[in-house]
């Protein structure tokens, strides 16, 4: 592992503003079965990325704590207490999530009533002890409610499938606590039992609302989380799960955990750390929710890596909090829709999420539609329908249609196993790319009636136009000089604008795309590149195997060296999360990926005519 350079190494600036103490942190961005289904909640992605509750045993009133994902300050998060008060941490934490349970029960409406004494039965707390939490959860509730939380350029958002890149302020949720007296008349019924003095009005914030009903955020067992008596193994355990997606083995610099879950990252004290780390993945170890775990300290204690085991009960068991989380709530959507629920009721998103993923909700209906199209025999299999309703929810309703019609035309023995081979493997492909062209063909031909030509004879003639500055002579002298890594990626770009025109991949386009692609290569340089450009359009900045992400990161900065570094950040941030960005900075048209599974980074930078 190469040293670490100047900028990985971040400091704590720490300014006295009077009454107020404000801690600055650089970050870089560089399962036990469940008892009961309905005790897994969704947690926002912000929620388990960023230290939205302090792991910190020794708070201080008025403390407002600001996290830096750059030297330059443009990004980042801020912490601020309402006055004379703290900022929230552990209890806030666990009430947070006996929170989101509770909105889970409340069949995810944004508004809903709850009370202490629920918040906690779903912590864990047994009835004896609840007289003396009361005060304490009201305070929490509190707490949680007045935090203001700042994100400059670092609010990920699902519906933007990105960063918001403006300034916001925002709380986690906002309560209104209620007795009988300022119930209005629709709130009353929650004080039927006379027992019940005060009830808790709760809606979550917009962005974190948002993030859980869409895309953006992991499945976690609630019980297990409160569980865990120690905050930073809880908080390790979420952002592991996060961090390894469905890899099996994982290895991640120690400074990025420290940094993220956050602990001290006094470099003198930094070995202390490493123990703390080291202590919760033993625990993680001993619960069964990673394999096993091994602490790399190469040449010094700051430079020292975690690597982290799994095993494929992992993953099984990390698949079915998905799949029993989506699968209630696809039912929550449904019925919500066909029950006629009142539009101000708080559901109001769940109109627009399900517009959204039509195709994906399975209903009775689509299965029976899938069944009466496979072989005969699929009625008789009980477990096939789950299989069925999986395949939809991960591929789409369309997509799983057509994979029962190739079904049918097959010899089918073990029609389940072949059904989820056929999806998972992709033996459907090709009937499915031909059935989706035929059809294109048949619209093509109904609205222009013109004859169409056989799909053998299929060419990329959607590129000959003449009003490129640059002839085909120019384009094929340009190509030859190229170097060969840098011919590879061309062809690369020319076949992915390729397979974006025909709209479909499979093997017939593949088939013409190499029987032309001389030409295809060419017209795709005479497109994109004019000839006073010929030499800077297209720069292959790098292709490679990364260590870790991090590392990735850093040749992000290096290849991007000269760019507003504002957008450069919100860059890197944007592929730590979701892997990949595309889009324009400057005059460049800009390419990213990160591949989880072989650890190789490509970054094209292309110029813009």
């Amino acid at each position: 592992m190469g040293k670490l350079r100047g900028r990985d190494i971040l400091l704590n600036e720490v300014i006295d503003t009077g009454p107020s103490e404000i801690v600055e942190k650089f970050l870089d961005v560089s399962e036990i079965e469940n008892e009961k289904n309905n005790s897994l909640v969704r947690i926002d992605i912000n929620v388990i990325e960023y230290p939205l509750f302090t792991k910190s045993t020794s708070k201080k009133k008025n403390q407002i704590i600001r996290y830096f994902f750059n030297r330059s300050k443009e990004a980042y998060i801020q912490v601020n207490p309402t006055s004379g008060d703290y900022i929230p941490g552990e209890l806030e934490e666990r009430v947070f999530i006996a929170i989101l349970k509770i909105m889970r029960d409340k069949r995810y409406s944004n508004v809903f009533y709850t009370t202490v004494s629920e918040i906690l039965t779903n912590m864990g707390i047994v009835q004896e002890s609840f007289k003396g939490f009361y005060g304490r959860i009201s305070k929490a509730l509190v707490r949680l409610s007045q935090t203001s939380y700042t994100f400059k350029n670092s609010l990920y958002s699902n519906k933007i499938k990105g960063i918001i890149e403006e300034q916001i302020n925002t709380n986690i949720m906002n309560i209104r606590m209620l007795s009988l007296k300022q119930a209005d008349e629709n709130e009353k019924e929650y004080f039927t039992d006379g027992r019940i003095k005060e009830v808790i009005k709760i809606s979550i914030s917009d962005h974190f609302y948002d993030n859980i009903i869409r895309k953006g955020y992991l499945v976690y067992d609630s019980q297990l989380l409160l569980s865990m008596d120690n905050p930073i193994t809880r908080a390790l355990y979420m952002l592991i799960n996060k961090l390894r997606f469905n890899k099996l083995y994982f290895k991640v610099l120690s400074m990025n955990l420290i940094k993220r879950i956050p602990l001290s990252e006094n470099i003198q004290k930094i070995s202390r750390t490493i123990k703390v780390i080291e202590k919760s993945c033993e625990e993680l170890r001993k619960m069964d929710l990673i394999a096993d775990y091994n602490i790399i300290k190469n040449s010094k204690w700051i430079e020292s890596e975690v690597e982290f085991y799994f095993n494929e009960t992992h993953n099984t068991l990390k698949q079915s909090y998905f799949y029993d989380d989506k699968n209630h709530f696809d039912n929550l959507l449904i019925t919500h829709t066909d029950s006629g629920t009142k539009s101000d009721d708080g559901n109001t998103y769940f109109q627009t999420v399900r517009a959204e993923t039509m195709d994906r909700i399975p209903t009775n209906e689509m299965l029976e539609t899938i069944l009466s199209i496979m072989p005969s025999k699929a009625k008789e299999l009980k477990t096939l329908p789950k299989a069925i309703k999986d395949g939809i929810r991960q591929y789409g309703f369309e997509h799983v249609k057509l994979v029962a019609e190739y079904m049918r035309k097959q010899k089918v023995g073990n029609i389940r196993s072949y059904f989820i081979q056929a999806l998972s493997k992709g033996w459907a492909n090709d009937y499915i790319t031909q059935e989706k062209t035929n059809k294109q063909t048949t619209k093509k031909l109904s609205n222009n009636t013109t004859e169409v030509s056989k799909i053998e004879n299929l060419t990329l003639d959607v590129y000959s136009h003449d009003e490129y500055s640059m002839t085909k002579d120019q384009a094929s002298k340009y190509f030859a000089n190229l170097k060969d890594v840098e011919k590879q990626n061309i062809e690369k770009l020319a076949y992915k604008d390729y397979i974006k025109i025909c709209g479909f991949e499979g093997k017939i386009q593949k088939m013409a795309f190499n029987a032309g692609k001389e030409t295809i290569i060419l017209d795709y340089i005479r497109k994109n590149t004019a000839e006073e450009d010929k030499n800077q359009n297209v720069e292959i900045v790098n292709t490679k195997k990364y260590k870790n992400i991090s590392m990735f990161q850093l040749d992000i900065l290096d290849s991007l060296e000269g760019f507003d570094m504002k957008e450069v950040n919100k860059i890197i941030r944007l592929v730590n999360i979701t892997k990949y960005f595309e889009g324009d900075i400057g005059e460049y048209k800009i390419q990213i990926e990160f591949n989880d599974e072989t650890q190789e980074g490509i970054i094209l930078k292309e110029k813009i005519k």
